[in-house]
């Protein structure tokens, strides 16, 4: 396969995931790139059905009936294949390696750009009988899975797909940073949005860029040092978790 053409496959379902479709409903529903005014839980549907979904779902498709090339096991052609002890090590070591490196960010360039709309924080769930327990553990149960379908539509996409494929044929580097690239391109209408919504400052644009690519960039190495899609997708899942109940 030409590098043109295998430049262009990848753009093609990397756009329609990330953006057309979630476009088109935007469009519609008068909002920018789900920036319209839904409840949380919605929202999270949305972004899991119009962009977590695509990415994991489309380059399954592309690679087992558009893929110009035999394809003898779609699971190790995205590199989804098990790969022991050093599949978990990699990933728990470049987690550690992240959350070292954005503390130094942070001192360095001050705060990101926040990633939800002001008052949105939340301010926590009284447990007071068998009823609000169950909300707890239902909300608990929707964030695990969002999680999950976050992390296997995403690292399927860049790292599994766009990482493998590029680099098995032109090298590590272009592969790492081609599957780095397009993550943090993939985020930038949610930059721009919530960099609107709390009038950021140049230095909020700084912290923030550098600690997306810094992501990305662990996540690919996580990917090539592990010999594993699973290893970049620990690393990513434990990323999530402590943002999601504010540990990191």
């Amino acid at each position: 396969m030409s590098v043109v053409s295998l430049i262009k496959r990848i753009l093609i379902v990397w756009f329609i995931a990330n953006f057309a479709l979630v476009g088109i409903v935007s469009w519609i529903a008068g909002g920018w790139y789900l920036g319209w005014e839904v409840p949380t839980g919605v929202g999270i549907l949305v972004e899991v059905g119009l962009i977590m979904l695509p990415n994991l779902i489309l380059p399954l498709l592309v690679m087992r009936y558009g893929w110009p090339e035999p394809v003898g096991s779609i699971r190790e052609a995205l590199g989804w294949v098990w790969n022991g002890r050093r599949s978990v090590v990699t990933g728990l070591l470049t987690f550690i390696t992240f959350y070292l490196l954005v503390t130094a960010i942070v001192l360095f360039a001050g705060a990101s750009i926040p990633y939800h709309m002001p008052g949105a924080a939340g301010e926590g769930i009284a447990v007071r009988g068998p009823e609000d327990l169950l909300l707890v553990v239902g909300i608990l149960f929707g964030l695990l899975v969002y999680v999950a379908l976050t992390v296997a539509g995403e690292e399927t996409m860049f790292r599994g797909w766009t990482q493998t494929q590029v680099g098995s044929r032109y090298g590590v580097w272009p592969g790492l940073l081609a599957g780095a690239g397009l993550f943090g391109l993939r985020h930038l209408p949610a930059d721009i949005f919530y960099a609107r919504v709390w009038q950021a400052t140049p230095q909020m644009w700084l912290s923030r860029e550098l600690q997306l690519y810094l992501l990305a960039i662990l996540l690919g190495l996580a990917r090539h040092y592990g010999r594993s899609t699973y290893a970049s997708a620990i690393m990513h899942g434990l990323v999530l978790l402590f943002a999601l109940f504010g540990l990191g």
